[in-house]
């Protein structure tokens, strides 16, 4: 049996993140197996056991980055528009990079929301081997967009056979979720108008279709005609939502959807250089009317979980911008943690300190419930039971 013992000075645990000082944690097999106070753990005879101190750390879930491109590295110059030219083999080393960045910065589960040539698909499949070494992904497969929609990452579909056809390709090669592109991801910044590239039909049809096997559809969708059409439809989650009005947040509040915020690509100026001058102006223009509409979901507390848009291994600073947007710092970091296992659908195996789920556990320094800038301070990272980081 492989066990582990992590004594910590603070422990955030369960659903809640309710923290235990001076704690003892104990992992068997992947597993974690109990929880309890430090004098409680001292009092055991526990033998053939790998103990790790932290005493001046915080252990607590694995993030849990909710919007993810591997075949994007927004720290590139003009990343979006390498994607029309780069090739599979380019885009496999950028995805490598990425996948080690993150994983090294705390994040254990990654949801891939639509790559070029499968490339998510089978780097899920290399890492669930052992042959290659990140994050625990969920893979969109192929993105599908309308025929005179707008981005590089999605391919272009019209009509609902075509939509049909690629989420059957999608579901056979393996996918754990289904994402269209329904408007742009970089609003017209002297305009309210959101144009939609998807119509009812198409999103219903893709909706059906993964419903028929379980898997989720994911839209992303920034506001206008096109969230209507995506609740609708039976979307699950809403990717953005940048120009959230307020009756957009009335329509969100009587669904059952949830709301993946990336309030980093608009509010995050160190994102500005690696973009073309067009998109850093638009950028620039579009930013403090994002703030607003953004501030204004997490301010009516609609359920949110958080993403970089890959922006790979800073997703704490999302966290940051749902606390300096009105979030609760508590709720913030459930939006990488237990809210976002639900909406993976993978609430009863991470997500939370609890007994008998998987040890996907990190440890910060500092209490990241007091200040969650602390997220960026990882020093061990643990997933499945196997250390990649340790201080």
């Amino acid at each position: 049996m492989n066990r582990t013992i992590l004594n910590a000075g603070m422990i955030l645990c369960g659903e809640q993140l309710t923290p235990m000082e001076n704690g003892s944690l104990i992992i068997e097999d992947g597993i974690i197996r109990e929880i309890l106070p430090r004098e409680a753990r001292d009092a055991l005879s526990i033998e053939d056991a790998e103990e790790i101190s932290l005493p001046h750390m915080t252990l607590m879930p694995g993030m849990i980055e909710c919007h993810n491109h591997l075949c994007i590295d927004a720290t590139l110059p003009e990343h979006l528009e390498l994607l029309a030219w780069s090739n599979e083999c380019q885009l496999t080393l950028l995805a490598l990079k990425g996948l080690k960045e993150d994983l090294m910065s705390g994040v254990t589960t990654a949801r891939c929301m639509g790559d070029k040539y499968y490339i998510d698909v089978t780097l899920k499949k290399l890492i669930e081997d052992g042959k290659a070494e990140g994050p625990r992904l969920l893979a969109a497969g192929i993105g599908m967009k309308g025929s005179h929609g707008a981005g590089h990452i999605g391919m272009p579909h019209c009509g609902t056979e075509e939509i049909r056809r690629t989420c059957r390709e999608n579901l056979k090669k393996g996918a754990d979720l289904l994402k269209l592109f329904i408007t742009p991801g970089v609003p017209d910044p002297f305009s309210t108008f959101v144009p939609s590239f998807l119509s009812l039909e198409e999103i219903s049809v893709a909706v059906s279709e993964g419903a028929r096997l379980g898997i989720p559809t994911a839209a992303h969708c920034i506001g206008g005609q096109g969230l209507k059409d995506c609740i609708d439809g039976g979307v699950d989650v809403i990717e953005h939502m940048y120009m959230a009005t307020e009756q957009d947040v009335d329509r969100l509040a009587s669904s059952r959807c949830v709301v993946d915020l990336t309030s980093g690509i608009f509010l995050d100026p160190s994102r500005e250089e690696f973009l073309s001058p067009a998109n850093a102006l638009k950028v620039r223009q579009n930013r403090s009317r994002v703030r607003e509409n953004v501030s204004r979901i997490i301010k009516a507390r609609l359920p949110f979980v958080l993403g970089t848009d890959a922006y790979h291994g800073l997703l704490y600073r999302e966290v940051g911008y749902a606390v300096e947007l009105g979030a609760a710092p508590v709720t913030a970091i459930q939006g990488v943690t237990s809210h976002a296992a639900k909406v993976c659908r993978l609430e009863d195996r991470i997500g939370k300190l609890e007994n008998g789920l998987e040890a996907d556990i990190i440890a910060v320094k500092g209490n990241p419930l007091k200040d969650v800038s602390r997220l960026s301070q990882v020093g061990l990272v643990m997933k499945g039971g196997v250390i990649y980081r340790q201080p």
